[in-house]
């Protein structure tokens, strides 16, 4: 075995490989249950009210309202600024008062902002769109009355996750979400039994948008804000268990929030961009329905079906992964040991990609038979609506993971200012290819076009990220990466042509029902994982059987060896 082989193959940094994993699979865990109901959740609102009708993309805006601006006045803010300052603060003896001052400060932000959101919604929902009729506007605005309230839940829920992630607290914040998915699939269950599934004549999401009654809307939208709302609360019980006990702190001065705000300015101006970027897309996919009348067309409910399908397994290995990372990392750079940062950087990013490529493969061959699966309850020129935005996006799997880490790095070093120079031509790319694709591709193209010029945008941002740490972090070897990702990409095309010969013998796999698809899924999916892991391991490259080595030990103990011969060590 070559050198560079052999290196590919050892965890850069001592103890990291063992105490990432422990933490990611108690993470992972909760985010398949996670995505798991979400999924049902949103096979439900499908069954309901469709993916490609009227209401389906007017409730689909108003519901991508607060997490549009969740993304800015939120996430941008907490997540990039709360994890490194909250284990300076807890190193210094006055965590928890730091973190009641600034959860106060927040509160009271996060309750006004979302006030005038609220009683602003008609502006956002024109804004968000195009196209649209009075009637459709209409019922998006009430929708969005109803949903934007969302946004002080969504910040109180991402406060104190990273409180917790902070204390090296994981698993509570993964299955939070679990019980938002439960409150939604139970009132789109109480919505389809009172008022009828779309299909159905009369029901409501086939009815006219300004036929929809009060009732209709407050259920089907204020479910949606309950399930948040109890996604945030339900972390109360872990803070307290932690013995951080929530509680009104007045004053900031003396705790640092200056360093706080200062890397808040840069950060908030990043999202802005990124927002900015996804605020055009939106807005173009909801222009397609009404383009193409009397077609079954992607538009932007099916925009976010997609973004939701590929997401997945994002969230299950790399957000996991780089969400027990970024605590280490946080660690390593306040301590000045900018080395070992960046040997945790390269372990990251070769494991993310490990697992991205391979769900790259799967999401490109068996997109139409998932899509299936995922939404029984719509037609199948919906499923087959939604396969080319899927597929598209499913390219940018393996940038998306070496942004996200990169972007940790970052944080950590408190450079909000190289973020957002390097934001920019990212949103630009991200923007100007949605813009292309509207104006050049056919209305049932457009989300197709903008999920390939999202992935672009990922693939754009993880060089210039990448490139800009390249002599910040001693520890980061770019040729040691690269070597990595040319093995699995090959593995990766390999195994999807196989995908691609034995799908071939499943020509219905779409159309033969749910019951078709899953034996599709079950076959092709499993056959595609053998030979990218067997070729991995022919390959020298260890990362992604070395990090399910212990779920593949347990199986081992409960399996007959012979089952487990091909993947095993």
């Amino acid at each position: 075995m070559s050198e560079p082989a052999k290196r590919l193959g050892n965890p850069p940094a001592p103890g990291l490989a063992t105490a990432v994993r422990r933490s990611t699979a108690a993470m992972a865990s909760g985010t398949a249950v996670s995505r798991l109901t979400g999924m049902v959740r949103a096979a439900m609102l499908g069954a309901a009210i469709g993916v490609v009708t009227t209401a389906a993309n007017a409730f689909d805006v108003a519901n991508t309202l607060p997490n549009f601006f969740y993304a800015i006045l939120a996430e941008g803010v907490l997540n990039a600024v709360l994890v490194p300052q909250i284990v300076r603060a807890f190193s210094a003896g006055r965590g928890e008062e730091f973190v009641n001052r600034l959860a106060t400060g927040a509160a009271l932000l996060l309750g006004a902002l979302t006030l005038a959101l609220t009683l602003t919604a008609g502006f956002w929902l024109a804004l968000f769109t195009q196209g649209w009729d009075a009637d459709k506007r209409a019922l998006g605005t009430v929708f969005a009355y109803w949903c934007l309230p969302q946004v002080f839940f969504y910040g109180l829920y991402l406060l104190w996750s990273q409180v917790l992630n902070a204390r090296s607290v994981f698993g509570p914040v993964m299955w939070a979400p679990v019980a938002n998915n439960l409150v939604s699939v139970i009132g789109f269950g109480v919505f389809i039994a009172a008022f009828g599934r779309y299909e159905a004549p009369g029901s409501a999401a086939g009815a006219p948008p300004g036929s929809w009654g009060g009732g209709q809307i407050a259920l089907l939208a204020g479910v949606a804000t309950l399930g948040i709302a109890l996604q945030a609360l339900i972390l109360l019980g872990p803070l307290n268990r932690v013995g951080l006990r929530p509680r009104w702190r007045w004053g900031w001065r003396g705790f640092g929030f200056g360093r706080v705000a200062r890397m808040t300015g840069w950060t908030a101006l990043s999202l802005v961009f990124s927002q900015g970027a996804m605020l055009v897309a939106i807005r173009l996919a909801s222009a397609a329905e009404d383009a193409a009348p009397g077609q079954t067309v992607a538009s932007n409910a099916i925009l976010t079906v997609a973004l939701t399908i590929y997401i997945i397994p994002h969230s299950l290995v790399t957000v996991s992964l780089t969400t027990a990372l970024f605590t280490r990392l946080s660690e390593h750079v306040q301590a000045g040991k900018l080395a070992l940062a960046g040997q945790d950087l390269s372990y990251g990013i070769m494991t993310t990609s490990s697992f991205s490529f391979l769900f790259t493969a799967l999401l490109m061959v068996l997109a139409l038979p998932l899509g299936r699966v995922l939404q029984p309850g719509v037609s199948l020129a919906e499923v087959e609506a939604l396969t080319g935005p899927v597929v598209a996006m499913s390219l940018g799997l393996v940038p998306l993971g070496v942004t996200l880490l990169v972007k940790r790095v970052f944080f950590a070093l408190e450079d909000g200012r190289t973020l957002l120079a390097l934001q920019i031509p990212m949103s630009a790319l991200f923007a100007g290819f949605s813009l292309l694709s509207f104006w050049l591709l056919p209305p049932a193209w457009w989300v197709t076009g903008i999920g390939l010029g999202q992935s672009l945008s990922f693939l754009a941002g993880a060089v210039l990220r990448l490139a800009s740490l390249r002599d910040r972090l001693e520890g980061f070897d770019g040729r040691q990466l690269a070597w990595m990702h040319l093995r699995a990409g090959l593995a990766a095309c390999f195994s999807g042509e196989l995908g691609w010969l034995v799908l071939d013998l499943f020509p219905q796999s779409g159309a033969a029902g749910v019951g078709g698809a899953l034996l599709a899924l079950a076959s092709v999916g499993t056959l595609m994982t053998v030979a990218y892991v067997g070729l991995l391991r022919a390959m020298g490259v260890r990362q992604l059987t070395d990090f399910i080595q212990p779920l593949l030990a347990r199986l081992r103990r409960a399996t007959p060896a012979s089952s487990l011969k091909s993947i095993r060590d």
